[in-house]
């Protein structure tokens, strides 16, 4: 098997060893522009961002200017 396809398998096999080892807790970043996953450890299990500090913090910018940006406007 070429390298490149045994590549592939490890990560497809390694994904699902997660998913049925953790269910629920592999999901997707809830930044659009993020291509990142994110594995939840939390109790709760509401994290929503690969990375606090990156997209975590991004999106709360966002969210902030445009409430600013809409209140600025009224």
């Amino acid at each position: 098997m070429p390298a490149e396809r045994r590549k592939a398998v490890d990560a497809v096999l390694a994904w699902s060893a997660v998913q049925q080892a953790l269910p629920g807790r592999l999901r997707p970043c809830a930044n659009p522009e993020c291509r990142r996953f994110l594995l939840e450890r939390s109790r709760t299990n509401k994290a929503r961002w690969c990375s606090m500090a990156v997209c975590g913090n991004r999106m709360k910018a966002r969210r902030r200017c445009r409430r600013t940006c809409d209140a600025a406007a009224e």
